[in-house]
């Protein structure tokens, strides 16, 4: 959750100055190393937000939790975020706004999100994991709460599950160092933690797809007076972006996909071969955001949220 103290932030953080005709609008965007941002930096690469007269420039965070008060500090205008996170700074006061999709889950396996659990530990289900130390990139978050979905579906009760935050590049050192007894990855790290540790460490679940097959995972969010004052600069950033949906898209498997996610991820393309993508969508949902709150609710993180229909900005509505 966001300190009430990261409420404030100014108007003069949050207006982009004026700029020369020819010059880049120059926006910095929080990121984090999972396959969810390939849209992105495959819009960067391409020339797709040099052609909007765009210029990214990335900061990489442990979890889309993490950039948010960036965002309202002013230190960034667009923050990559699990929709939990985003949803919680919106209950405590927030003035956030979804510009555009970003991942949501497979309906089918296999999905980027899944719990690894060392070999023999006798893992199988959430009564497994009563008493037993779950890592989750932070807590809080979809991956957490999809998690508890999981322990709760498969018989176990989520108030007896330790969560350890752990980032996602360093989880499959903790699970099989024993520093944890089961870790929930986003890919590549899935790919990347059974191709270096797979004599140690098994597949458990996908916990996102066997609790909310096709449910969203994230989103790009911007401050709504920031959208406000320049609606124009947001409607070039998310054209860009969605070209870049349909870049990733089209390239499923394919080597320039997989050397554009080593280079941003750091993750050898070998380990990326087997590595499961998300959806890409460009748009979110009401429905979608229903249902989040309703399971946020369930798993303690309830309160009162505004109409889902007004945090969407028009440029997340396709």
């Amino acid at each position: 959750m966001i300190p009430r103290r990261t409420l404030i932030a100014t108007g003069a953080a949050l207006a982009a100055p004026a700029l020369a005709q020819g010059a880049l609008t120059r926006l910095r965007v929080s990121v984090i190393p999972v396959l969810d941002v390939a849209p992105l930096h495959a819009a960067i690469r391409e020339g797709f937000f040099a052609a909007e007269g765009v210029e990214i420039d990335t900061s990489t965070t442990a979890g889309g939790a993490t950039g948010l008060p960036g965002l309202v500090a002013g230190q960034f205008r667009l923050v990559f975020s699990n929709t939990v996170s985003v949803l919680l700074g919106v209950r405590e006061g927030l003035d956030f706004r979804f510009v555009s999709g970003a991942s949501r889950a497979r309906e089918a396996p296999p999905d980027i999100f899944a719990l690894l659990a060392r070999r023999g530990a006798g893992i199988a289900s959430g009564r497994d994991l009563e008493g037993k130390r779950l890592a989750s990139n932070t807590r809080n978050n979809i991956v957490w709460l999809r998690g508890m979905g999981w322990v709760e579906r498969t018989g176990g009760d989520w108030r007896r599950v330790t969560t350890v935050e752990v980032p996602f590049p360093q989880m499959a050192d903790a699970l099989a160092g024993g520093q944890v007894d089961a870790a929930i990855f986003s890919e590549p790290f899935v790919a990347a933690a059974l191709e270096t540790h797979g004599d140690r460490l098994e597949r458990i679940a996908f916990p996102t797809l066997e609790t909310a097959p096709g449910g969203t995972n994230a989103q790009y969010v911007a401050m709504a007076e920031d959208l406000s004052r320049n609606a124009e600069v947001f409607d070039r950033f998310a054209r860009a972006l969605h070209r870049g949906v349909d870049w990733v898209n089209e390239r499923a498997g394919q080597p320039a996909l997989l050397e554009l996610i080593s280079a941003f991820s750091r993750v050898p393309v070998e380990r990326l071969r087997n590595a499961a993508l998300p959806g890409y969508p460009k748009g979110v949902t009401p429905a979608e955001l229903d249902e989040l709150m309703a399971t946020m609710t369930r798993f303690g993180l309830g309160g009162r949220y505004p109409a889902s229909a007004s945090l969407i900005h028009r440029t997340a509505r396709v």
